[in-house]
């Protein structure tokens, strides 16, 4: 019974303290895989915290018939039982949050790029030129991953540029991102909407995200081109904190321009 609840206060703190605890602050931007790989490492152990003290109270339910104190007989049971009835009500909330997330996440490179786009079918992924005063690219998973490109984005950033954002929207790719975004969005739509802790989560994994993603393509494409290209999205969107990603990077120590590499699906 002890144990059981040890673990179950373990789990809490893991759960809905530490993504207080752990913010994005100055650190975290620095270090944004090291902050993610955190924030991840503590709600995995949560989560086994949690499944480890419904196993425990449903193991001392078990063993209930040997106590001696009827007392501690009757609580094991009622642990136990109430136990299972808590892994039961989970599960079916993560079912019931998940299919709606996965669904959205679902998105076909047919459904987004009309008819009048211009398709650049590479050998991992597609390039897909849309008319669009949009001035933000974006990516699309799946089993033909693919990055779409507004046409005032094209018109607006210098090719160098352009080749950083597509540099950018690739690691997004690669890192399979979107499947830690959909991780966190469940997360926040199974803890009560009162616990700052599941938003809190959701809203750092997105920003440590697109800095890696950041990081990514500073080293392939160059991080004054990088930085270039936020700047003026910013400037177009009125998103300062492209600008605030802009400055990051000139903070940063950067390998050689001789060692940078952009990777042959995206290279323009």
């Amino acid at each position: 019974m002890l144990l059981s609840a040890a673990l179950l206060a373990a789990a809490l703190v893991l759960i809905v303290v530490t993504p207080t605890v752990l913010k994005a602050g100055p650190w975290a931007v620095h270090h944004p895989r090291t902050a993610l790989l955190m924030w991840f490492s503590a709600c995995a152990l949560g989560c086994a915290s949690a499944l480890a003290s419904i196993g425990a109270a449903v193991v001392g339910g078990l063993m209930a018939g040997d106590a001696s104190d009827g007392a501690t007989a009757i609580a094991l049971t009622v642990a136990s039982w109430l136990g299972l009835g808590i892994v039961g009500a989970a599960s079916a909330l993560i079912v019931t949050t998940t299919e709606p997330i996965v669904h959205e996440s679902r998105v076909r490179l047919r459904d987004v790029v009309p008819a009048s786009g211009s398709v650049d079918e590479r050998r991992d992924l597609t390039l897909a030129h849309i008319a669009s005063n949009d001035v933000v690219a974006c990516s699309l998973p799946g089993r033909d991953p693919a990055i779409i490109i507004p046409s005032r984005l094209e018109t607006a950033l210098t090719r160098p540029q352009l080749q950083a954002v597509l540099a950018h929207e690739y690691a997004h790719l690669r890192g399979r991102h979107h499947l830690l975004k959909s991780v966190v969005r469940i997360n926040a739509a199974c803890l009560p909407p009162r616990l700052r802790a599941g938003r809190d989560f959701e809203r750092a994994t997105t920003l440590l995200l697109e800095l890696i993603a950041d990081d990514s393509a500073a080293k392939q494409a160059g991080p004054v081109h990088l930085a270039n290209a936020l700047a003026a999205i910013g400037d177009l969107s009125g998103d300062a904190g492209l600008h605030l990603r802009a400055e990051r990077l000139t903070t940063r120590r950067w390998p050689r321009a001789r060692s940078r590499r952009v990777p042959v699906a995206i290279r323009l």
